[in-house]
């Protein structure tokens, strides 16, 4: 029968088993102190990733942010986009190095923007601690970017992705160079040659002999030339039949209008459009008051040519028959400042003008 002090020495701990234990409790320790820092170390970097992204993207929108297309002292332009490099400050417990490359040229239709953004970790690692972002900016002005519709009357003109003035025939081919910001259009009138546009308010600003290109001096080779476009679709029965137009009730007009009369084409394939035909003329607006300040400006009436004949009608597309805004397609046109488009006509064998158009001849 075991005695008690054999029965008190049984339920003890040996040395050996006390240094096992605290050896386990210390690679446990040791580990959970280990995990502790790495769990700390990931979620340093993830906040840092999350800075370093929030930069990325803030050089994407700044880039983005730009104010207009061409290049303007004083003006963030799409044409000045260059790359470059930074060190942003902010709050933070590293420093980020930030890189972008612009690839294309101000004359392409965007340009391919990539931003990196580099930082070293509290253990000064840089292998994993990289953020890289790309997109796209298109060459459009940004005061088009949140346009429903075309502006009337007065008010500054919009401008086409291509950026340029919606006045300008979207056939009309881009200059560059030193002649960076005009258009140049064969015209196909009585008086030949070809007009050369200004891209930002599609004015005609000369008329030339032979296809300017980037390098002309347009000023000692053309003749010089303030005008303006009246362009407009012919479509109906008798559009084929149209020779040209003629104006009536003319008022402050330099020169008789030169127009001329084609097929419509498709303008992305070249393709003729089936019983649509298209007018442009060139008009030459004159001074029309004593203020040398006011644009040239000319009145008229414009009429189809030959005149429609026994039940033949000529119909005016416009959304309010009896409207006097220029833009809109009235009868008589009154002191216009700049170049018109879709001024359309519907002719017709016989009956009424359908809605949307209103009789215009005879």
């Amino acid at each position: 029968m075991p005695t008690l002090g054999a029965r008190h020495q049984a339920s003890g701990f040996t040395l050996v088993e006390v240094l096992i234990a605290v050896v386990v409790v210390s690679i446990g320790t040791l580990a959970l102190g280990s995990l502790q820092v790495a769990l700390s170390r990931h979620a340093d970097v993830a906040r840092q990733r999350t800075e370093a992204t929030q930069l990325a993207i803030s050089k994407l929108e700044e880039l983005r942010g730009f104010e207009q297309v061409l290049s303007e002292a004083g003006k963030q332009a799409y044409a000045d986009l260059r790359s470059g490099s930074d060190q942003p400050l902010i709050d933070s417990n590293t420093r980020f190095e930030r890189q972008w490359q612009v690839q294309g040229t101000a004359d392409d239709p965007y340009l391919r923007v990539d931003v990196q953004v580099t930082w070293a970790d509290r253990s000064g690692d840089t292998s994993q601690t990289r953020v890289g972002l790309g997109s796209l900016i298109a060459r459009v002005e940004p005061a088009d970017a949140g346009s429903l519709g075309l502006l009337q009357g007065d008010a500054a003109a919009l401008l086409r992705p291509k950026g340029r003035a919606l006045d300008i025939p979207i056939e009309a081919e881009r200059l560059t160079g030193a002649n960076r910001g005009r258009s140049v259009l064969r015209w196909r009138g009585a008086s030949g040659g070809y007009l050369v546009f200004d891209e930002a308010d599609g004015a005609v600003i000369a008329q030339c002999e032979t296809a300017p290109d980037d390098r002309t001096d347009i000023a000692a080779t053309c003749t010089p030339l303030q005008a303006l476009l009246l362009r407009g679709d012919l479509s109906g029965s008798w559009a084929a039949a149209v020779t040209s137009l003629t104006f009536t009730a003319t008022q402050h007009l330099l020169a008789v209008p030169d127009c001329h009369v084609a097929d419509a084409v498709n303008h992305n394939d070249g393709r003729p459009i089936v019983g649509m035909r298209s007018y442009a003329c060139l008009m030459r607006p004159g001074d029309h008051d004593t203020d040398a300040g006011t644009p040239r400006a000319w009145s008229g009436q414009s009429r189809i040519a030959p005149e429609p004949v026994g039940t033949q009608a000529v119909c005016r597309y416009t959304a309010t028959p009896s409207t006097t805004l220029n833009e809109e397609h009235p009868a008589l046109y009154t002191l216009v400042t700049r170049s018109l488009h879709h001024q359309n006509f519907l002719l017709l064998d016989a009956g009424a003008c359908p809605a949307g158009t209103v009789l215009h001849q005879p």
